[in-house]
């Protein structure tokens, strides 16, 4: 089992983007998470799947994982369907990662809500 584990973490990593040395250690148990709950198969992850962005104006870089630019077996069902992409964002927090969002999405992007930078989900603050 304990081999099991570290195989699919090897294959994990091994298929992040190219800026996936970058990619939070702390964020791979719920990268693995999420891929064993979606798909049976392996998933592939696109050079957009890991952003680093400061979502919330305090200089920092944040972490978006956007699952439109992963897919399981070559297919993007079943992390996007006729509801959106599954995206989760992640706020930096004094050396390490609070989640902020975890939901499907049909776009996002950051912007402007009440005069502050924000994480805007489907045009609207995600939080």
């Amino acid at each position: 089992m304990k081999r099991l584990a570290l195989l699919s973490l090897f294959a994990v990593l091994a298929t992040l983007p190219a800026r996936g040395e970058d990619m939070p250690h702390q964020l791979t148990g719920e990268l693995i998470q999420t891929e064993h709950e979606n798909c049976k198969t392996s998933t592939g992850y696109g050079m957009k799947f890991t952003r680093f962005v400061d979502f919330d104006g305090d200089g920092r870089n944040d972490v978006v994982l956007d699952y439109a630019d992963a897919s399981c077996g070559g297919n993007p069902e079943p992390y996007c369907n006729d509801a959106g992409c599954l995206l989760k964002a992640y706020r930096s927090e004094k050396g390490s990662w609070r989640k902020v969002f975890d939901g499907r999405v049909k776009s996002w992007s950051v912007g402007e809500a009440g005069g502050r930078k924000a994480l805007l989900v489907d045009g609207k603050p995600a939080f």
